[in-house]
């Protein structure tokens, strides 16, 4: 009897010993992101100047992983370089060891590799290298234990992966749309029955005995893919054995395609609260860099994050992010939703808005930069316009140059003076010796060539991507960076819809929020709204946008002074104003409903201040503010 309580006892530490692993991803496996990726790899790319590698573990240490191994292959020596220098080398909770392999040509691949080391000991979290998320991953590891010791149903134990997703609805600037999906679910056990990649296609096919064994399945359409997964040791195995699994989409597809005679089952988890984007391509580069900028991602958002040397930022109103050393000339003008990093120098009369300036960068004079990402060491010269570009380190734009939307400058790259680069444009510091024909050129043909297209002072030669790239998806990408994308249910639409669907493409969630406000008020002034129930309009459409509180202050005041402005367009200043003193007494309750505490005050004053900046020839803030009930 002893010795079976000392067993069992054993058994138990064993099991309380079990460690919380992840094995981190830290190469894509394509050239989306060519010529860049060339010299650095994909995960160690800055991301409102912080490799995004770091995104990830922080996520995973945050979350109370206790070993993480992240596996390296295109450049790994960077990457373990990166390891060793950062403060990842003296986290006290968590242990990270990098995983090298040359060899491998898919995640498909690295599994096996990972599984052939025997690191994995228990239940582990999958996740690529190249993620920004601040989800609640502890719950999702526990759901995902519950149901492998649910002894009542044999699906639940035979589960290998439970997927997680968010509700996020088609068309959001987050979904990309080469990663659309389409699942067939079992709503009452969260099975995963069917899952399909949407892509181009129009019509979507479900397998039949799909509805026909399952009596309650439920369709999603809305669901963004996290490409997280909280994983059981046989999912190594699994990879192991089927070498045509290259990837988590052979694997799923494998499984259920198989689930009768493979004995294993797929779950999803829906996470409604936090943030989650992954940097696919450049298109979502420039989707999740504006995410961390406008703080969807708290609190891994600039002013918290610190790179290798400890630098510190400080954020100022409308999404102003600086360091202590930045040098700003009188005139500058930094509008909404800017990062510059430490010992960056910006000329006079410059204009940067929606854009991310690196370290000790050097920007003259009259230039304008717009949601543009500027890496470390650039120096732009006077008079130089950047749109919707990416612009690599130690990158020189001589003046009165134009970067064209689309376009990335990689590494030590020389363009310019006077010149327009064309939009899209890949350019490169190194020379390919082949041309369009396949006919070697020489080195002063080449020189010429740049010189003509790029400016007499320019290092850049255009890059061509590799013709024997399998990456079906490629040309879809980058078409979609730096133009307007256009869904493929819009081009089949009447031109009206089209018009429409544009146009909502081209708003945000905040002006989606306000103009519907506007509406809002106009139909309560129409049908005589009582104060309570325009007060539950507001929070519904509050709650629909996602709209944070601070922000709805704000909106509601603006909303008050609009409205009746836009009614009296045609009458003297004093007659405008006394109508918005009209409509202030009307909505009173309103506005003691929402703007209450003395922050809130502030936030509805900063908020009228930039009104009455955009709107000056109709009335004078000073009048305004008198006028305040």
């Amino acid at each position: 009897m002893a010795s079976k309580s000392k067993g069992k006892q054993r058994g138990e530490d064993i099991q309380q010993e079990d460690v919380f692993q992840a094995v981190v991803i830290a190469d894509s496996f394509n050239v989306r992101f060519a010529p860049i990726t060339n010299e650095k790899p994909k995960s160690l790319l800055p991301l409102a100047n912080i490799p995004v590698l770091d995104y990830t573990l922080e996520f995973l240490v945050t979350a109370g992983v206790q070993e993480i191994f992240v596996f390296c292959c295109h450049l790994a020596d960077q990457i373990r370089t990166h390891i060793r220098q950062s403060k990842w080398s003296e986290c006290s909770s968590c242990t990270i060891t990098p995983v090298l392999s040359e060899s491998c040509m898919s995640m498909g691949d690295a599994l096996r590799e990972i599984h052939d080391k025997s690191v994995i000991r228990s239940d582990f979290v999958l996740v690529f290298g190249d993620t920004v998320v601040n989800l609640r991953l502890q719950d999702v590891l526990q759901e995902h234990k519950k149901r492998l010791q649910d002894k009542t149903n044999p699906q639940n134990k035979n589960s290998v992966m439970t997927m997680i997703f968010q509700k996020v609805p088609p068309g959001h600037r987050s979904r990309n749309k080469e990663d659309d999906i389409f699942l067939a679910v079992d709503q009452t056990s969260n099975r995963v029955l069917h899952y399909q990649r949407v892509r181009e296609l129009s019509k979507l096919q479900i397998p039949v005995d799909v509805l026909a064994d399952n009596a309650d399945v439920q369709l999603r359409y809305d669901l963004l893919d996290s490409q997280i997964s909280v994983c059981s040791p046989e999912v190594l195995a699994l990879f192991k054995d089927n070498f045509d699994y290259l990837n988590r989409d052979h694997f799923v597809k494998g499984l259920l395609d198989n689930e009768d005679i493979m004995e294993k089952t797929i779950h999803m988890c829906v996470l409604n609260d936090g943030y989650t984007g992954r940097v696919s391509n450049l298109q979502m580069y420039d989707t999740v860099s504006r995410d961390v900028i406008c703080r969807w991602s708290y609190p891994l958002v600039p002013d918290t994050q610190t790179d290798n040397q400890g630098q510190i930022i400080s954020h100022n109103r409308h999404n102003i992010y600086t360091s202590k050393d930045v040098m700003l000339a009188k005139g500058c003008v930094l509008e909404q939703n800017v990062l510059v990093g430490r010992g960056t120098r910006i000329g006079s009369n410059t204009r940067i808005t929606d854009s991310v300036i690196g370290k000790d960068c050097k920007i003259g004079s009259d230039v304008v930069i717009e949601n543009a990402y500027i890496w470390d060491g650039v120096t732009i010269e006077d008079q130089c316009c950047v749109d919707t570009a990416v612009i690599c380190d130690n990158v020189d734009v001589y003046a009165c140059t134009s970067v064209g939307p689309g376009c990335v400058l990689s590494y030590n790259v020389k363009v310019g003076p006077s010149v327009k680069i064309e939009a899209r444009s890949r350019l490169q510091a190194a020379k390919d010796m082949d041309d369009d024909f396949g006919d070697e050129l020489t080195e002063a043909d080449q020189d010429a060539v740049s010189m003509i297209n790029y400016g007499s002072k320019s290092q850049a030669f255009l890059h061509q991507p590799p013709e024997d790239s399998d990456d079906e998806d490629n040309d879809l990408v980058q078409d979609m960076f730096g133009l307007g994308i256009q869904s493929e249910s819009s081009t089949e639409a009447s031109s009206l819809s089209e018009r429409s669907s544009d146009d909502e493409a081209m708003l945000d969630d905040e002006e989606l929020f306000y103009s519907e406000l506007l509406d809002t008020f106009v139909k309560a002034k129409e049908d005589n709204y009582n104060t309570e129930n325009l007060i539950l309009e507001i929070n519904s459409l509050k709650h629909t946008y996602n709209i944070a509180i601070r922000d709805l202050y704000g909106m509601v005041m603006k909303g008050l002074i609009e409205i009746p402005l836009r009614d009296s367009q045609d009458l003297e200043p004093g007659a405008q104003l006394a109508n918005v003193k009209k409509n202030f007494v009307r909505y009173k309750p309103l506005i003691l409903n929402y703007i209450k505490s003395e922050e809130s005050q502030l936030d509805c004053l900063h908020a009228l201040e930039d009104f009455a900046l955009s709107n000056f020839t109709l009335f004078n803030f000073l009048h305004l503010c008198r006028i305040l009930p």
